[in-house]
């Protein structure tokens, strides 16, 4: 049975709050979404006893709290970490994490003993942290991670992360998720407060989401997807959720989504792609050069002598190739055969491998199989999940193949020629699954040398010949002239 850690109930203050209700259990992780910064900022300062209420009932261990222990209580349960760190630069990694706690003589640490003890700690937790390392050189990642330790360290049962979108990689993001999972096994909570578009369906439990200043959902994790969600918040309530499926991702494409900048190998100059969220862009390569340089350099099999990633507005340079996942970008061949798919596994366990990168113990824990079952259940049929790839027709071969990026949800999906193979159903169903994806709101590059399939599907198209971004015009010469 789930041991209830805290409840807060009609939670009022001034105009901003009108009615909040929160259930945290033991152990577990929520995923919290707000309409409203003004009002996320308000709850998060009353969450930290920074502020009080007007109006509320709290609970803590299945036992109310008096009105004016309320802000006490909260301040010594729950820690925020954010994108403004609360480390202090001026001393050592080890006197951030072990200074002014409870039992410290002094409140201050003894430099030697204690720098051995964050050591152990961050092994423990498999942080590679250089405990020697300055906090002034401390990447955002790396103080994120101190910041979630300190808390658990001085007895806070309750951490809430947040602002952290923007300011961690799609990679890092996964660890700190890696993180709470091994903190919820030593009965700690965690609180997500970032947009829904931020949602990890692997980690999460419950999904909380507050529109006006009220509760409006609070709900098991298994029990919804992200459209059920994004309808919850973006339309009234859910009059308007039936036949409106098709529609709900599109306002996501403003988003400056993925950007690789200035590409060069032995091959390639100065390639520069941008694909918005939610956004199709088809590469069409006029020679065969181009495009084997391209899908190399792509599939880490080419060394890369400049180029960057830039992902949602965060620069990151390449260092000699594209690592894939490492770097937030996932691979979709068009030949299920190179897909890396298993031929000898089933479609649960190929699902399973990609997820397992993000979420440690996925293939121990039930909870996981059913959470894909629930979020896949309009596109894989029961009987599939224990078949063997090489038992699939090609067109369940496509769902399963696109299903473990809309569960995966990398930074940028690159789909090498998607269209090559050679059943017309299998195209098709290729098709709708890109499309499924590209609702999920993940940017989306099509690369291809085949100028058929340049119109197979929507999408912007941009042109590369001998190495280098042609225009358009420059395209349609070569194309139609012979050039």
């Amino acid at each position: 049975m789930k041991k209830e850690r805290l409840r807060i109930e009609k939670l009022k203050k001034g105009m901003l709050l009108k009615e909040i209700r929160l259930q945290v259990f033991e152990g577990e992780i929520i995923h919290c979404v707000f309409d409203n910064i003004q009002e996320k900022q308000m709850f998060l300062k009353i969450a930290t006893g920074e502020e009080k209420a007007d109006y509320g009932k709290v609970w803590y261990g299945e036992r109310e709290i008096p009105e004016n222990q309320v802000s006490r209580l909260l301040r010594s349960k729950i820690a925020v970490v954010s994108n403004k760190s609360n480390l202090i630069d001026s001393v050592t990694i080890e006197e951030n994490i072990f200074l002014i706690r409870a039992g410290v003589e002094g409140n201050w640490v003894k430099s030697r003993r204690d720098k051995r003890h964050a050591l152990e700690i961050f092994q423990e937790f498999g942080l590679e942290i250089d405990v020697d390392k300055p906090m002034s050189r401390l990447t955002p990642f790396e103080r994120v991670q101190i910041e979630i330790i300190k808390a658990y360290l001085v007895g806070k049962r309750i951490i809430i992360l947040t602002s952290l979108t923007n300011t961690l990689s799609s990679n890092e993001k996964q660890r700190v998720s890696g993180l709470l999972e091994q903190l919820r096994e030593k009965g700690m909570s965690g609180i997500i407060v970032e947009p829904l578009e931020d949602i990890d369906f692997v980690y999460t439990d419950t999904v909380v989401i507050i529109k006006h200043g009220r509760t409006c959902a609070m709900k098991d994790i298994l029990d919804c997807d992200y459209t059920m969600l994004h309808t919850m918040l973006y339309y009234d309530e859910m009059e308007k959720r039936s036949g409106e499926r098709t529609f709900l991702f599109e306002e996501q494409t403003e988003d400056a989504g993925v950007e690789i900048a200035g590409l060069v190998s032995a091959g390639l100059d100065r390639i520069t792609v941008q694909v918005k969220r939610g956004e199709i862009v088809k590469l069409l390569c006029m020679d065969e050069k181009s495009f084997e340089e391209i899908t190399g350099v792509f599939r880490g099999k080419l060394a890369v002598l400049a180029g960057s990633l830039v992902i949602r507005g965060e620069k990151k340079e390449i260092k000699r190739n594209i690592r894939g996942l490492k770097d937030g970008v996932g691979i979709a061949e068009g030949n299920p055969a190179a897909a890396t798919l298993f031929e000898e596994l089933s479609a649960m366990d190929n699902l399973q491998l990609l997820l397992s990168q993000k979420a440690n113990g996925i293939w121990t824990k039930p909870k996981y199989k059913k959470s894909i079952k629930i979020l896949l259940r309009d596109i894989l049929t029961k009987d599939i999940y224990k078949k063997k790839i090489r038992e699939l027709s090609s067109i369940d071969i496509q769902k399963v193949l696109y299903s473990r990026w809309l569960l995966y949800s990398p930074d940028i999906l690159v789909c090498i020629q998607p269209f090559a193979e050679g059943d017309i159903q299998a195209r098709e169903m290729a098709r709708t699954m890109i499309y499924k994806v590209k609702e999920r709101g993940i940017p989306i590059l099509i690369i291809t040398s085949n100028t058929a399939e340049l119109n197979y599907c929507s999408g912007r198209a941009v042109y590369m010949k001998n190495g280098r971004m042609i225009s358009k015009e420059e395209a349609h010469r070569f194309l139609y002239s012979g050039d």
